[in-house]
C-alpha cells in the first residue's frame, strides 16, 4: 500500500509538468498558425464583408481577389524579381559561409577568434543601425537596383552563416578529413568530397534563415527601389492595395498568401534536413 502510494506521489508530479508542457505548445502552435489561417480567410472577403465579420468565414468566397492580387497589384513581376534577388543572394551566401565556415574550423586563421567575435557581434546588431549610411554608400556608387538589394542581404546573413557552418565542421568527426589529406586529398577536395555531402543539414538550416529573411523583407526594399517606379519585390506589390485611406483587404491578404506560398514549399524540400541540423547541432554554440 505504502509503496502504490510512493509510486503514485512521484508519477503525479510529471503527469502534471508533461500537461502543462502539451497546452503551453498547443497555446503556441495557435498563436504561431492563426496569423496565416487570418490571413488566408480573409483572402476570399469582400471589403463590405470584411469590415461586417471580420473573425468569421466568408459568406461569399470572392476568388477572383486572387486574380485582382496577380494582375492589378503585378504580383508577377514580384515574384519574378523577388525569387532572382533570393536565388543570387542564396548562392553567394552558402557559398561564402561554407568557405569561410571550414576556414574557421579547419584551418589555422590568424586572429580567427577575433574574426568569429566580431562575425558573432555583426549579426547581433539590428539592422536599422546601419541602414542610413548604407543606403548613402550605396546610392553614391550608383549601383544597379538588383546590387542594391543583393549586397546588403549578403552582407546581413553571411556572418550567421559562417557561425553555423564552423560549428558543423568542428562537430564533424576529425579523422575523416585526416584520412581523405593521407590519401592525398588537398583541402578544397577535402571540403567538396568530404564534407559537402555531410552537410546537408547545416546548409539547410543556413538556407532556410536567409530565404525567410530574404523573401520577406520588406523594410530595406522600400528603401533600395525608392528612387524607382518600375522594380518591385514581392512584399511591395503586395502592400500596392495599401492606400492613404482605405485598403483593399481581399486583394492584399491574397497577395500575401501568394507570398507564403513559396515559403511553404521550399521548407517542404529541406524540412527533412533542417531538423537534422536542429537536432544534430547545427546551430550549437
Amino acid at each position: 500500500m505504502n509503496t502504490n502510494t510512493r509510486q503514485y506521489k512521484f508519477k503525479h508530479p510529471d503527469r502534471n509538468i508533461k500537461w502543462i508542457c502539451r497546452i503551453f505548445t498547443y497555446l503556441l502552435v495557435i498563436i504561431s498558425v492563426y496569423p496565416v489561417i487570418f490571413v488566408v480567410i480573409t483572402s476570399f472577403k469582400s471589403d463590405e464583408e470584411f469590415y461586417k465579420n471580420i473573425w468569421g468565414f466568408a459568406a461569399n468566397p470572392q476568388f477572383s481577389n486572387y486574380w485582382t492580387a496577380w494582375t492589378t497589384g503585378h504580383i508577377g513581376g514580384g515574384l519574378l524579381t523577388s525569387a532572382i534577388v533570393t536565388i543570387i543572394s542564396l548562392v553567394i551566401i552558402l557559398t561564402a559561409g561554407t568557405l569561410g565556415g571550414y576556414a574557421l574550423a579547419r584551418l589555422k586563421v590568424p586572429f580567427g577568434k577575433i574574426i568569429l567575435f566580431l562575425l558573432i557581434v555583426t549579426f547581433m546588431l539590428p539592422s536599422e543601425a546601419v541602414i542610413m549610411p548604407l543606403y548613402l554608400m550605396l546610392s553614391k556608387l550608383k549601383l544597379n537596383s538588383y546590387v542594391m538589394l543583393i549586397l546588403p542581404y549578403i552582407g546581413w546573413n553571411i556572418p550567421m552563416t559562417i557561425t553555423i557552418m564552423r560549428n558543423f565542421f568542428l562537430s564533424m568527426p576529425q579523422e575523416l578529413i585526416e584520412a581523405s589529406r593521407i590519401d592525398g586529398c588537398s583541402e578544397i577536395k577535402s571540403l567538396i568530397q568530404i564534407s559537402i555531402p555531410l552537410m546537408k543539414p547545416a546548409l539547410s538550416v543556413s538556407a532556410i534563415f536567409a530565404f525567410v529573411g530574404i523573401w520577406g523583407d520588406l523594410f530595406w526594399a522600400q528603401i533600395a527601389l525608392s528612387t524607382t517606379s518600375s522594380l518591385k519585390t514581392l512584399t511591395m506589390s503586395a502592400l500596392s492595395f495599401q492606400g492613404q485611406y482605405n485598403t483593399s483587404w481581399g486583394p492584399m491578404s491574397a497577395a500575401i498568401c501568394i507570398t507564403i506560398i513559396p515559403l511553404i514549399v521550399f521548407f517542404l524540400f529541406v524540412q527533412k534536413y533542417f531538423v537534422q541540423g536542429i537536432t544534430g547541432g547545427a546551430v550549437k554554440g
